[in-house]
């Protein structure tokens, strides 16, 4: 058995920080990340209410049906480091302006931030089967 040295147990360390640091940037899904998005924008009782689960269930099989495997591991590991790379800030930046102005056609968030009343996701609209309607003022809502 090989004594324990200085070096080898600094070394252990290190790759167990290591370890530690690259476990978030490798399992990170677009469901944290649109999770995130509704959070800074609307905040956590909006971002956490059951219509939003269904609101990013739904928006998240869209992206996974457009992404391949690969992108959909390495771009939200990417967005992470937005601070140090422009182009997944850019993209990032641009996802969560896409999802804010769905959630904004597809839910009631205004209308329940302002009076309480419960949230409801009416589902995502399709612009092809209805160019001109609101789907809020459709609903009633």
């Amino acid at each position: 058995m090989m004594p324990l040295s200085r070096r080898r147990i600094i070394a252990g360390g290190m790759l167990a920080v290591l370890a530690g640091l690259s476990i978030p940037l490798a399992t990170r899904r677009i469901e944290d990340e649109l999770r995130a998005i509704l959070d800074a924008n609307f905040g956590p009782a909006i971002a956490d209410a059951p219509e939003s689960a269904l609101f990013i269930a739904d928006v998240a099989d869209v992206w996974n049906g457009l992404n391949t495997p690969l992108q959909r591991i390495t771009r939200p590991t990417l967005w992470m480091l937005g601070p140090l790379l422009p182009i997944a800030r850019r993209q990032r930046d641009a996802l969560g302006e896409n999802v804010v102005n769905l959630f904004l056609r597809a839910t009631n968030v205004v209308r329940a931030h302002e009076t309480g009343d419960d949230l409801q996701y009416v589902g995502i609209p399709d612009p092809y089967q209805n160019p001109c309607a609101n789907p809020l003022s459709f609903a009633w809502l």
